[in-house]
This record gives C-alpha cells, sequence and structure tokens, in this order.
C-alpha cells in the first residue's frame, strides 16, 4: 500500500522503533504534496490537518506544482481551503517553484533525492532546509522518512 501521509505512520507519535520508511511516491507531484504537508503541518496538531487535508488539497489545487508555482500569495489565500497563514502560504509557492528549478537541474525530484544520497543526514537534510522555506531539521529528517529516503 502506498504511503499516502505521515500521519499513516507511527512515526508521528514519535514512536521511531516500530516505524517503516514509507514508499517513495511515483511523481514529483506526490513528493510535492508530501513536503506541503509537512509545511502546513509545522506548528498544529497532526488531528486538525488531518481532518481539513481534503479541504486543503483542494484549496491548493491538488498541490499542482506548475500552477501554484505561478500563484501570488494574496490570491491563493483568497482561496477556499487554503490555510490562513501567510508565511505557509509563501512557503508552498516558493516551494513549488524550488521543485520546477529542482526537477529542470537533475530530470525529476527523484533524481535530486538520490543526488543526497552521498551526504551524511545532517547533510541532507541541510540541503532541503536551505531550498525549501518553511523546513526545519525535523521536518527535513521527517520528510525524507516518508519518502522511503531511507530504503
Amino acid at each position: 500500500m502506498e504511503h499516502k501521509a505521515p500521519w499513516e505512520c507511527t512515526y508521528a507519535k514519535e514512536d521511531k522503533s516500530k516505524c517503516k520508511s514509507g514508499i517513495p511516491p511515483k511523481s514529483d507531484k506526490g513528493y510535492f504534496e508530501i513536503l506541503s504537508l509537512g509545511v502546513l503541518q509545522a506548528g498544529l496538531g497532526w488531528k486538525m490537518v488531518r481532518q481539513n487535508w481534503t479541504r486543503f488539497k483542494h484549496g491548493f489545487y491538488d498541490f499542482n506544482i506548475a500552477k501554484l508555482a505561478e500563484m501570488r500569495s494574496s490570491d491563493l489565500m483568497k482561496e477556499p481551503g487554503v490555510i490562513r497563514n501567510r508565511k505557509k502560504v509563501q512557503a508552498i509557492i516558493h516551494n513549488a517553484r524550488e521543485f520546477q528549478k529542482i526537477i529542470r537541474e537533475h530530470g525529476s525530484f527523484s533524481n535530486f533525492l538520490k543526488s543526497l544520497k552521498t551526504m551524511k543526514d545532517e547533510e541532507a537534510f541541510k540541503a532541503l532546509m536551505k531550498r525549501f522555506r518553511h523546513v526545519g531539521e525535523y521536518t527535513a529528517e521527517y520528510y525524507l522518512h516518508c519518502v522511503g529516503y531511507w530504503k
């Protein structure tokens, strides 16, 4: 079964010993959606995010990278279903643009992650933190776990 969202994993409950790494998404959009979930979840309760996930997906155009990369935060925040946190909205727009750059540079986001395999874990976290907004060390680690980076 595909690892659809981080809350399906016991890692979200801090029980890392029983948690298996997620399955890599099948598309760049899948990688972007999971990253966006981490951005949206930061500082909020998992339950609230999970209960509103369908609404968030709709508001953020199903995490369509090209569509979001073209948006302005002031316009996106008017959409029903979009969380009313300007910094998170700006981060998702920035991250969509960064995803586009990475895809141009590496051919796919999966290839970009493969390029991080030569680094120590902490360096890989820093590489993600450098390129993406609203991604700290915990979110970077959690993201790599969710997308099957350590398989």
